[in-house]
């Protein structure tokens, strides 16, 4: 078995030279992907430079402990969404002072608890916290291959944060909030729908 696969290889390779070069760092908090984003970052030499560390919501249990939801929050969860990805990303960034975070939640496979999420299967929600601004994107592999979806999952999540990092690097002014034109979740963030 290969770990990480040659794809999550190159790409942490990347988010560790630019936040190395930045002096800056990242934490995540994951959902659907059980680990594998935190276990992808840690799997580079001198990740302790950069990553802050992260923590695994896979239930409303551990979200009402960890990620600073609250018992009527779990009364209204719905489902994975951007909202959902947003806050989560917010809340670990307050929690760890982190210059970045991601999070992920999503539908990995199908829920036999919850049948009207079927045709859910195989999306996923990002959310990134920055300095500057907050993003958030969703993503199906179109797949019901649970395992299959757990790696596409954090492969999709390293490649929307190095995006983001290699945007700022561009050009640092543009990439200052601005307020979305977009439906998003809430004013200050923009969110992404590219489904595959």
């Amino acid at each position: 078995m290969e770990f990480p696969p040659k794809r999550a290889e190159v790409l942490v390779n990347r988010i560790s030279e630019i936040l190395k070069s930045r002096h800056e760092t990242v934490a995540v908090t994951e959902a659907a992907c059980g680990g594998l984003l935190s276990s992808y970052l840690v799997s580079v030499t001198g990740a302790s430079e950069w990553f802050d560390g992260g923590t695994l919501v896979y239930s409303l249990r551990s979200r009402l402990k960890l990620s600073g939801w609250n018992t009527k929050d779990i009364e209204n969860y719905t489902g994975p969404s951007d909202n959902v990805a947003l806050r989560l990303a917010r809340n670990l960034r307050l929690e760890l002072g982190s210059t970045y975070t991601l999070s992920e939640t999503g539908y990995a496979s199908l829920m036999p608890n919850n049948p009207e999420a079927s045709d859910k299967t195989g999306m996923v929600y990002f959310g990134i916290s920055g300095p500057n601004r907050d993003l958030c994107k969703n993503y199906s592999t179109g797949s019901g291959d649970r395992r299959y979806n757990m790696q596409q999952f954090a492969i999709k999540g390293l490649e929307f944060l190095l995006q983001e990092l290699e945007n700022g690097q561009k050009d640092p002014e543009q990439h200052r909030t601005k307020k979305s034109k977009s439906s998003g979740p809430e004013p200050n963030a923009q969110c992404d729908d590219s489904t595959k």
